[in-house]
C-alpha cells in the first residue's frame, strides 16, 4: 500500500455502506463500485453532465477528438453515445458540461493552437458536434472552468511558456465566440484553473521556479479578465485545483518530496486575497486530479506502482486530513468529476494498454 490510508476493497465498501449510520465504519470508507472502458486514447478529461451522467472528451486513437456520453443505473455505467470531431493535437484535451444537453470542449489543434468546440446531448445520450472556433493562441496545454451556463475560462501554457487566460461564450444553439479578451500571467509548466463563482476564478500553476502559485482573477459584467491577489506554496511537480466548499479551493500536488499532499485555501470573493488554510501529506504520488465527492474533497493519483488512487479527504471545519483511498488499474493519465449529488465521483484513465477506463467510487468520512 503507497498511501498510508486504510484501503478497502469494493466489497469492503459496499459493507460498510449497509452499516448503520451511526458506527464510524459506515460512514469513513472509500471504494471502487463499478466501471466501463472503450478503445485506445491518448488524451481524457471527464466532466458531470447531470445527476448519475458523465461525459468524456478524449483524443482517440486515430487522433481524433470524440465526445462520450456515460449513465449511471447504479450497478454499471452504460455507454449511451458518442460523435466524432476532427483530429486535434496530442496536447490535452478540457471538458466542461455547460447544462445537460449543452458540452465544451477545449482542444489544442494539429498546429497548436486553442480550438473550442460546442456539443449537443439529447435526453438518451446521443451527441451531435456543434461549432467550433479556433483562436491563434499557440498553446502546449489547456484547462477549462465554466463560469455559468453560457461561458467558461480557457487556461493554457502558451508558446513563451507563461499562462494566458480567455474567455469563452457559448449560445444556447450551440456557437461559440470569444470577446479577444485575454490575460497573461506568470510562467507555467502546469496550470490547472477552477470557477468559485460567475464573476471570480483561480489559477493554479507549477511557476517558472517550479513553486506551486495561486492566482484569482474577476470576470467583470462586460467580461474583462483581471488580476486580483497571488498566494504560493512549495516546489510541485503536479498540481490540480477544485472549488470545494463556501469559499475554499483545494490544490492536491506532487510535492518537493513526490507525495501527495493537499492544500486547503481561502479565497475572499471581493478583493481575491488567497490564504493558505491548512494541508495533509499522504504516500507517493505522480499525476494527480481532483474533484468531490459529496461535499467533501476526492483526489485521484497515480501512486509509485502506477496505480490509479482515489482518497477522500475530511474537514472539520479547520483542518484538512487524509480518509481512506482505494486503488484499482494501472495507468498514466487521470481525471476526476462528480457522478452525482450523492456521495459518489467517477475518475477516467488512460490505462498502461493506453484504453480509456472508468471507475466509479463511494466515499465518506467523518473524522
Amino acid at each position: 500500500m503507497n498511501i498510508n490510508r486504510s484501503v478497502y476493497t469494493a466489497a469492503a465498501a459496499l459493507l460498510a455502506a449497509c452499516m448503520a449510520p451511526g458506527t464510524a465504519s459506515a460512514q469513513n470508507f472509500m471504494g471502487f463500485q463499478y466501471g466501463a472502458s472503450a478503445g485506445a486514447v491518448s488524451q481524457i478529461s471527464v466532466a458531470n453532465l447531470a445527476q448519475n451522467w458523465v461525459v468524456t472528451g478524449v483524443r482517440n486513437s486515430a487522433g481524433d477528438l470524440e465526445m462520450i456520453t456515460w449513465e449511471s443505473n447504479g450497478h454499471a455505467l452504460l455507454r449511451k453515445g458518442s460523435a466524432t470531431g476532427k483530429a486535434i493535437g496530442n496536447a490535452g484535451v478540457a471538458t466542461v458540461a455547460l447544462t445537460s444537453n449543452l458540452v465544451v470542449t477545449a482542444v489544442v489543434s494539429t498546429g497548436n493552437l486553442l480550438e473550442i468546440n460546442a456539443w449537443f446531448v439529447n435526453a438518451s445520450g446521443a451527441v451531435t458536434p456543434g461549432s467550433s472556433v479556433g483562436q491563434g493562441e499557440f498553446s502546449k496545454s489547456v484547462r477549462m472552468t465554466k463560469l455559468d451556463s453560457s461561458r467558461v475560462l480557457v487556461a493554457v501554457e502558451n508558446e513563451s511558456g507563461d499562462l494566458t487566460i480567455t474567455l469563452w461564450t457559448v449560445s444556447s444553439t450551440g456557437v461559440v465566440s470569444g470577446n479577444g479578451n485575454k490575460v497573461t500571467g506568470a510562467g507555467a509548466s502546469i496550470a490547472s484553473i477552477a470557477a468559485m463563482s460567475g464573476s471570480q476564478a483561480i489559477t493554479a500553476i507549477r511557476n517558472s521556479t517550479g513553486d506551486l502559485q495561486l492566482d484569482s482573477w474577476s470576470v467583470s459584467g462586460s467580461d474583462i479578465i483581471a488580476h486580483q491577489a497571488t498566494a504560493s506554496a512549495g516546489a510541485v511537480s503536479q498540481l490540480d485545483i477544485t472549488a470545494w466548499n463556501a469559499g475554499h479551493v483545494a490544490t492536491p500536488v506532487s510535492n518537493g518530496s513526490s507525495d501527495l499532499e493537499l492544500i486547503d485555501w481561502i479565497v475572499n470573493p471581493s478583493t481575491g486575497a488567497i490564504t493558505r488554510h491548512s494541508s495533509a501529506t499522504v504516500g507517493v504520488a505522480g499525476q494527480v486530479a481532483a474533484s468531490t465527492v459529496g461535499d467533501l474533497i476526492l483526489t485521484a493519483s497515480l501512486n509509485s506502482s502506477g496505480n490509479v488512487d482515489a482518497g477522500v479527504w475530511g474537514y472539520n471545519g479547520t483542518q484538512i486530513a487524509a480518509g481512506d483511498s482505494a486503488q484499482e488499474e494501472a495507468a498514466d493519465l487521470v481525471a476526476a468529476a462528480p457522478l452525482s449529488t450523492g456521495l459518489y465521483s467517477v475518475t477516467a484513465t488512460r490505462t498502461a494498454a493506453g484504453d480509456l477506463k472508468l471507475d466509479v467510487w463511494s466515499g465518506d468520512y467523518v473524522p
